[in-house]
């Protein structure tokens, strides 16, 4: 194992300098880029069992899925997301990022995929500052948004979730701390949400006291 002191983006372009050299080296990486995209997009298609299982227990609960809020560092999970919804009607996939990692919300806005500077932040998972390359074109066009949350905004989350008996660390109570924002006005309105709306949060972590 290499330690490096450096951003996200970095450590994964050292990691693949140091695969290139080595041929027993396998590159096991989420984001992707031009010449790498294989293995990303096996590791969409495993995110996908996530998706097919909500629809099912939502089946069960006699619900549909209005809304899917999901963590986003480079978008891989959230690429998965978009997918998912292209098959079910009115169902829309808002992305969430910490506010020191903005990647999506700033290339939504540019119409193209953007790097951003990223800081420190609890959400480390989602600390990550260039949309994978081979979810871009799907984000652009399936997701309706990118919501940025801070650190107190997450940490109110967790403690939310703790008291419904849900374990989550910062990256997966993300998704509460950004409904907070959909949930009130103008983005209420926006995506159509109601008393009766469904809406799906990924919690993608638990707590470091439980692993």
């Amino acid at each position: 194992m290499r330690v490096i002191d450096a951003p996200y983006d970095e450590a994964v372009r050292q990691a693949a300098t140091l695969a290139e050299v080595d041929p027993d080296a396998l590159l096991v990486q989420d984001t992707s880029w031009p010449g790498y995209e294989d293995v990303p997009r096996w590791i969409v298609d495993g995110y996908a069992t996530l998706f097919d299982e909500t629809a099912d227990q939502a089946a069960n609960l006699g619900a549909g899925i209005d809304l899917v809020v999901v963590p986003a560092g480079v978008g891989s999970l959230a690429h998965a997301a978009v997918l998912f919804s292209r098959s079910r009607a009115g169902c829309r996939v808002v992305a969430v990022e910490p506010d020191v990692a903005a990647c999506l919300r700033a290339s939504l806005a540019a119409g193209a995929p953007t790097t951003v500077p990223t800081g420190s932040t609890s959400m480390a998972g989602l600390n990550c500052g260039t949309p994978s390359y081979l979810a871009w074109a799907d984000l652009e066009r399936g997701l309706a948004g990118a919501v940025v949350v801070d650190e107190t905004a997450a940490t109110q989350a967790i403690s939310e979730l703790a008291a419904l008996g849900v374990d989550s660390g910062p990256c997966g109570a993300a998704s509460l701390a950004a409904l907070r924002v959909l949930a009130a006005e103008p983005a209420r309105s926006l995506l159509g949400l109601g008393p009766d709306s469904s809406v799906v949060l990924l919690n993608t972590e638990g707590s470091d006291a439980s692993g």
